[in-house]
C-alpha cells in the first residue's frame, strides 16, 4: 500500500487524476478539489488519517455539514467529490478499501425547472434591434443558446469549426468531453454569420479560435453571458429571476410542449440519462393541470 504524499501533492495528482482519467471539466474540477480540500482540512482536525479513515468518517463530515444547513444537492455533489477521491486513492493502491462504496446521497426533491414562455424568449431576442457590434454578437450569442440549448460552458466553447452553415447544425463539445451534433435553426445561423463577417473583427485583438469574444477579445466567462442575459432581458421589460440556463430550459420544455419525442431532446441536450430529460414533462404536466382547472368546467 503506498504512502499519501502531502495535502497539496495528493490534491494535485486528484486534479490529475479528474482532467485525464475522467475527462472532467475545468469547473467540475474545481468544485471537487474544493469539496476534497473541505474534507481533508476535518480530517486534520479529527486527527483522522485518509488511508485509516472509515464509513463513519465521511459519513459525520456530511452530518455536520447538514448541521450547519449545507441542502442535500450540495451535499451530495461533497459527497461525489469525496467518492471520487476514494475511486483514486484505490487506484492508486493507496487503500485497499473504498469506505463510500456503501454511502448512499441524500434524497433530493425535484425543483422544476423555470423557463421563459415562447413569448418572453422573442421578446428578449427581438428588442436587440441594433446595429452595434454588442446588439450583433449579443443577438447571435441568444439565439444559438435558445436554438440549440446549450450550457452555458458550451456555449463559450464554440470554435468557429463548430457551426456547418449548409447542414444547418453546430458541433457541441459537452461534460466529460463528449461531442455531440445539434440542429441549429436558419434565423440563429443567419445571426452567427452577420456577426462574424461584419463584427467578430470588433472585438478580435489577436487570432482566436472561439466564436463568441468578449470585449477583450477574449473567450467569454460564464459571467459574461449572464451579464448579457440578464442587460438584454431587462431591456425587454422581463422582470423574472434568470439564471444562465434558462434559455437551455426554455428550449427543452417549448420542445415537449410542442410534442417533440423525448429521446430526441435527450440526445439534442447531451444527457446521459433520460430520467433528467424527463423532469421537462412534469413541466409540461404543471402547464396542462393549469389549463385544465382554468376551463373545465368540473375543476
Amino acid at each position: 500500500m503506498r504512502l499519501i504524499s502531502s495535502k497539496n501533492g495528493l490534491l494535485l495528482d486528484f486534479k490529475n487524476y479528474l482532467l485525464t482519467e475522467k475527462g472532467c471539466s475545468d469547473l467540475t474540477v474545481d468544485a471537487y478539489l474544493t469539496d476534497v480540500n473541505q474534507f481533508l482540512i476535518y480530517c486534520e482536525d479529527k486527527n483522522i488519517e485518509l488511508n485509516n479513515s472509515d464509513e463513519s468518517s465521511v459519513e459525520n463530515f456530511l452530518k455536520e455539514l447538514s448541521m450547519a444547513g449545507i441542502n442535500g444537492r450540495s451535499l451530495s455533489r461533497k459527497l461525489t467529490s469525496i467518492k471520487n477521491l476514494y475511486d483514486f486513492l484505490y487506484r492508486e493502491k493507496i487503500i485497499d478499501k473504498d469506505p463510500t462504496e456503501n454511502i448512499l446521497p441524500p434524497k433530493l426533491s425535484k425543483n422544476l425547472p423555470d423557463y421563459l414562455t415562447v413569448e418572453e424568449v422573442s421578446s428578449i431576442l427581438n428588442s436587440i434591434n441594433g446595429e452595434t457590434p454588442y446588439d450583433k454578437r449579443d443577438r447571435a450569442i441568444l439565439e444559438t443558446m435558445y436554438g440549440a440549448g446549450l450550457r452555458v460552458s458550451e456555449l463559450i466553447n464554440l470554435k468557429l469549426e463548430s457551426v456547418f452553415y449548409e447542414e444547418s447544425f453546430i458541433k457541441v463539445l459537452g461534460k466529460r468531453m463528449k461531442e455531440r451534433i445539434v440542429p441549429l435553426n436558419q434565423i440563429a445561423l443567419k445571426s452567427i454569420e452577420e456577426y462574424l463577417k461584419k463584427y467578430r473583427s470588433f472585438f478580435e485583438k489577436e487570432k482566436s479560435e472561439f466564436l463568441f469574444l468578449s470585449r477583450r477579445g477574449k473567450k467569454l466567462t460564464r459571467m459574461d453571458v449572464w451579464n448579457i442575459l440578464r442587460k438584454r432581458a431587462k431591456d425587454a421589460g422581463i422582470e423574472k429571476e434568470l439564471h444562465p440556463h434558462i434559455l437551455r430550459h426554455s428550449f427543452a420544455t417549448h420542445l415537449i410542449e410542442g410534442g417533440a419525442d423525448l429521446r430526441s431532446v435527450q440526445e439534442m441536450l447531451g444527457h446521459s440519462s433520460i430520467i433528467t430529460t424527463e423532469i421537462y414533462t412534469h413541466v409540461n404536466q404543471k402547464q396542462l393541470t393549469k389549463i385544465y382547472d382554468t376551463f373545465h368546467p368540473r375543476s
